[in-house]
C-alpha cells in the first residue's frame, strides 16, 4: 500500500509540475523590435519585464548595449558603449513602435540628455527614412 502512495504521490507531482511548465511557456513570450534611430540600428528584446538591446553607433563603428527593467511602456535601466556608460530611460510608444530616450553618463551623472534619442520601428525596404525633422538610419 505505501509503494502505491508514494507512486500516485510521484506522479501526481510530476503532473502538477508539467502543468507548470506549460503554463509559464505560455506566459513568457519574448518580443524582438528592430528600430532605426538618429545614430544607426538597434535592435531590442523583450522578456516579460527584463529588457535587453544592442546598437550600432555608426560614427565609432561600434556596437553599444542597453538593459533594464519594463514598467508598462517605461524601460529604467543602463547603457554602455564605445562613448562610455549610465543610466537610461527609454519611453516606448503602446505598441513599441517608436520610443524616446533620456539618458546621463556615469562621468557626468548631473546631466541629462533629455528626449535625445529616438528610434522608430525598421521599415523593411529602406536604409534610412525622415520623421519629425530626424533622419533615422538602419544600417
Amino acid at each position: 500500500m505505501k509503494s502505491n502512495t508514494s507512486f500516485f504521490g510521484l506522479f501526481f507531482l510530476m503532473l502538477c509540475s508539467q502543468f507548470l511548465v506549460a503554463q509559464n511557456q505560455e506566459k513568457n513570450t519574448v518580443l524582438s523590435k528592430n528600430y532605426c534611430t538618429e545614430i544607426g540600428r538597434f535592435d531590442l528584446l523583450i522578456d516579460n519585464d527584463e529588457v535587453a538591446g544592442s546598437y550600432l553607433l555608426i560614427h565609432k563603428n561600434a556596437l553599444g548595449g542597453v538593459w533594464g527593467r519594463l514598467k508598462d511602456t517605461i524601460m529604467t535601466g543602463r547603457w554602455h558603449d564605445a562613448d562610455g556608460k549610465g543610466d537610461i530611460i527609454m519611453t516606448f510608444s503602446k505598441d513599441f513602435s517608436f520610443f524616446t530616450a533620456d539618458y546621463r553618463s556615469d562621468d557626468e551623472p548631473e546631466k541629462w540628455y533629455k528626449n535625445s534619442w529616438h528610434g522608430a520601428i525598421r521599415p523593411n525596404s529602406n536604409n534610412s527614412f525622415d520623421f519629425n525633422n530626424k533622419t533615422y538610419r538602419c544600417e
